[in-house]
C-alpha cells in the first residue's frame, strides 16, 4: 500500500483490481475502484484522478480565502471580478440549472437574479452586499463528471466511484454480477435499509437530512430550511445532473416534480419519508 498525502491506494494483483482512496477532499471522502487494469495503468489513472480532485477542491473551496469561489465572494459586491474561463462555464452552468429547476437549485440560496454576467470580458458582480456563492450542490456531481471522462479516455468498463456515499457513479458492472448494487440506509437507524439500487452506467445522487446534518438544504424561494426528516434519490446517466436534481426534488413540490421530470432524462427518483 503506498500513501499520498490524505490518502492512499492498492492493487490487488489476483483480481485485477485497483483501489484509490482520498480521506478527505471536498469535505468527504473519495474512493474508486477499478476492474481490469495492469497496476501500471491503474496508477496512471488514480494520479490524474486525485490531481483533478485536488485542483476542483482549491478553485471550489469557498472556506479557503485563496480559491477562486472565495475571491468572488469577497470581491464582487458592486464591483466586476473576472473569473477563469472555467469559472465563467461552470456559472453560466448554474445559471441554466437554476432556470430549467424552476428556481429551485440555487447557489446564492436567496436570489440568482443578483448575480451580474458580462459576457464581453467574462465578468461577474453582485448587484447586493448580502450574496455568497456556494457550490456544495455542484462540485461533486462537476468532479464526477470530470472523472467519467478520465475514466472514459482510459476505455475503462469497470469502474465504481463513491463520493462521499451520496453521489456514485456506475460504469460496467459488479466481476461477480449485472450490476453495481447501492444501498441507501436510512441515516436515523444506521440498520434499515431504506432501498437498493442496482445501476450500470449510470450516476446516483442521495440528498437529505440526517441527525449531525440538517437545514443545509435552503428554499430559495422562501429563505427557509428543509428540516423534514426525507431523503431522496436520483439515478440518471449523467452525474452532474443527478447531483442538481437531487437537490432540486429534495425541496421540490408534487407538482414541481413532475416538471422536473418532463424537463430532464430521470431514470428514477424517489423519496422516503423516514
Amino acid at each position: 500500500m503506498s500513501e499520498i498525502d490524505t490518502g492512499y491506494f492498492n492493487y490487488y494483483e489476483r483480481s485485477l483490481m485497483f483501489h484509490g482512496s482520498l480521506v478527505n477532499i471536498m469535505g468527504t471522502k473519495f474512493d474508486i475502484i477499478i476492474i481490469g487494469k495492469t497496476n501500471n495503468e491503474s496508477e496512471e489513472i488514480w494520479i490524474r484522478i486525485e490531481q483533478e480532485l485536488r485542483r476542483l477542491n482549491f478553485m471550489m473551496n469557498r472556506i479557503d480565502p485563496a480559491s477562486e469561489i472565495s475571491k468572488i465572494n469577497s470581491q464582487s459586491i458592486n464591483n466586476e471580478f473576472k473569473v477563469s474561463d472555467e469559472m465563467w462555464c461552470i456559472l453560466n452552468n448554474c445559471k441554466y440549472y437554476h432556470e430549467q429547476t424552476l428556481g429551485l437549485f440555487d447557489i446564492t440560496l436567496k436570489d440568482f437574479n443578483t448575480i451580474q454576467f458580462n459576457k464581453r470580458n467574462k465578468t461577474i458582480s453582485f448587484s447586493k452586499s448580502n450574496i455568497q456563492l456556494d457550490l456544495g450542490g455542484y462540485a461533486k456531481g462537476y468532479g464526477l463528471k470530470k472523472i467519467q471522462k478520465i475514466l472514459e479516455a482510459y476505455n475503462i468498463d469497470q469502474c465504481f466511484v463513491n463520493f462521499g456515499n451520496s453521489s456514485i457513479l456506475g460504469i460496467g458492472n459488479h466481476p461477480f454480477g449485472d450490476a453495481w448494487k447501492v444501498s441507501i440506509e436510512n441515516p436515523f437507524n444506521i440498520n434499515t435499509i431504506v432501498d437498493e439500487i442496482s445501476k450500470s452506467n449510470a450516476s446516483l445522487s442521495v440528498s437529505g437530512n440526517t441527525p449531525s446534518y440538517s437545514r443545509h438544504v435552503v428554499i430559495p424561494k422562501s429563505g427557509k430550511s428543509e428540516v423534514d426528516n426525507k431523503l431522496v434519490s436520483v439515478l440518471m446517466h449523467d452525474p452532474l445532473d443527478a447531483e442538481v436534481l437531487s437537490t432540486a426534488f429534495l425541496i421540490a413540490s408534487k407538482i414541481e416534480r413532475e416538471q422536473l421530470i418532463d424537463r430532464f432524462r430521470i431514470i428514477k427518483a424517489r423519496e422516503y419519508k423516514l
